[in-house]
């Protein structure tokens, strides 16, 4: 073979050529003449590249879904639309690493260990873009968990994160059950608890600053955490879960009720409330909206 040719996809023809020979049959011998195309065999060979590689990509796909869920692929069902679309962006982002030659050397190499190479680039690429937004950070950011602490939290934000771990189950029951944000529930209760730590949230179990206006109250029902006034007695609760449930029913059954027609809207709400008197605090609402939007309570209200 002369430096000028290329090997040949056949052994006995040129590209654009025909290949001829005998076939036995009984009764006789025919002659068969096939016409074959050196591109369609690329193209073939090429898609059937392709079809390998989008198999490897559902593998993978399917291995780091479980490895970051712990839900097994086969109880999620994932809607077509959205599949496609990831294995479309999985083949763009790794298509570079394919390369089709009818040339010598680079076909044979390519022929013979292309598919266990491009595994093995997809593996290395996934795991280096595993932390740098790839293909497989589809699936990461859906289980982010905006609650746990991070390296740059500081006291007052574990505490915060604490207390939304402990009630955000409560928080989401209660929105499921009365309407109200689970966002808004939880930024007051933040704020009029300190996050669990005030003392009337410590002896009385009242994590919403709710008062008692009651005048016949029976022992066990307030205490007085002011003056000797009227208006500094506040409910006391057998548990922190009575209290949630107790601002639930004021919230629905009182003067806070139209509120409901802000839905999810938690910047309404917050206005609102202030409003409408919830608190004395002359920046209520931007207060609750800054620890809203701070950490992330708003996911709370998608779940």
């Amino acid at each position: 073979m002369t430096p000028n040719q290329q090997k040949s996809f056949f052994s006995d023809t040129s590209f654009g050529g025909q290949r001829s020979g005998f076939r036995t049959k009984k009764g006789g011998v025919t002659h068969a003449n096939h016409e074959l195309s050196a591109p369609g065999m690329v193209i073939v060979w090429a898609l059937r590249k392709v079809a390998r590689l989008i198999d490897k990509l559902i593998v993978l796909a399917k291995y780091q879904f479980y490895k970051h869920t712990a839900v097994a692929p086969s109880k999620v069902r994932l809607p077509w639309t959205k599949l496609i679309v990831v294995l479309a962006l999985g083949f763009m982002a790794f298509k570079e690493d394919l390369s089709f030659s009818v040339g010598m050397g680079k076909a044979a190499q390519t022929a013979k260990f292309g598919s266990a190479a491009v595994a093995e680039e997809v593996v290395l690429k996934e795991k280096k873009d595993e932390g740098e937004g790839g293909l497989f950070s589809i699936f990461s950011e859906e289980k982010k968990d905006y609650f746990a602490e991070g390296p740059g939290d500081n006291a007052k934000d574990k505490k915060i994160k604490a207390y939304v771990r402990r009630f955000k189950d409560v928080a989401i029951a209660e929105k499921e059950r009365y309407g109200i944000p689970a966002s808004i529930k939880m930024a007051q209760a933040i704020v009029e608890s300190n996050s669990g730590h005030s003392a009337l949230s410590r002896k009385n179990n009242n994590h919403f600053g709710i008062k008692c206006f009651s005048k016949t109250c029976k022992k066990g029902h307030c205490t007085n955490f002011g003056d000797d006034s009227h208006k500094d007695f506040f409910r006391k609760y057998g548990s922190a879960w009575e209290s949630w449930r107790a601002h639930s029913k004021m919230i629905v059954n009182g003067r806070y009720k139209p509120l409901l027609k802000h839905g999810n809207d938690y910047k309404k709400w917050a206005k609102g409330l202030k409003k409408l008197g919830y608190a004395t605090a002359k920046h209520y609402e931007q207060t609750l909206v800054g620890i809203i939007e701070k950490y992330h309570l708003h996911t709370l209200d998608e779940q």
